[in-house]
């Protein structure tokens, strides 16, 4: 399955099935988590077999079931040389991770709220826990839900060229923390993608997911760099 595929199919899945993850899965999921720690400046764990974080009355109101595996994703709420917030690059890493999943025959859900932090997530001193993501096998692949218009997040649509449009198209696909879609995309007079959040919990860490799924339909790279931690050898 390619990453493009895994965007069609991936829909957020409550509901869990008691088998463990496979010790491949495993180990793919921690060596891109490892890589996207590193470049994107964050504190992301894979978690297994814990009982507690979704065994609250809120987890339960929110229809999870049987949820044991998750990927915690925290970071320094102010991390120099990181152009992007930890909001927007706690999204953009989060996509990746998601989309990975799907790849690798597993099913996910972003969630924002309804969760507990337990013992076995490490939050370092400065660090935020801004989400996790509850993995594993689904008792089903999920559902599309009835999808937005494109032009509520890019107005312009309609008249944009086509990349453009098709990047749109993607993040109409996208996984949201609160199943909102709060961002708007334009095209300034430069020609240059200009992405914005609008006001809302969690719209910030949204915003990091629709870029990610904005540069892949689109296929052009337009905000990973700034999403990245900057180094010295970057000549800044």
């Amino acid at each position: 399955m390619t990453l493009e595929e895994a965007v069609f199919v991936r829909h957020s899945v409550r509901r869990f099935r008691s088998e463990p993850l496979a010790k491949e899965q495993v180990e793919e999921l921690q060596a891109r988590i490892r890589m996207l720690n590193e470049n994107f400046a964050l504190h992301m764990q894979l978690v297994l077999n814990d009982d507690m974080a979704f065994s609250s009355g809120m987890a339960h109101y929110g229809s999870f079931q049987n949820v044991k595996n998750y990927i915690a994703v925290a970071g320094q709420r102010n991390t120099a040389g990181c152009e992007a917030t930890l909001d927007e690059r706690v999204g953009y890493a989060t996509a990746e991770m998601v989309l990975l999943a799907q790849m690798l025959g597993l099913n996910t859900c972003v969630v924002g709220l309804t969760f507990k932090k337990t013992s076995m997530v490490e939050i370092d001193d400065g660090e935020k826990l801004e989400l996790v993501v509850a993995i594993g096998y689904g008792e089903t692949s999920g559902v599309q839900h009835s999808m937005k218009p494109a032009t509520r997040v890019a107005p312009g649509y309609g008249s944009a060229p086509d990349w453009f449009k098709r990047g749109i198209d993607f993040v109409m696909l996208a996984p949201s923390a609160l199943n909102q879609f709060k961002a708007k995309f334009t095209i300034d007079e430069n020609g240059r993608v200009v992405a914005k959040h609008r006001f809302g919990f969690f719209t910030k860490i949204d915003l990091g997911i629709f870029k990610y799924f904005f540069e892949l339909g689109s296929g052009r790279e337009i905000f990973r760099k700034s999403m990245q931690t900057l180094r010295s050898s970057d000549g800044v």
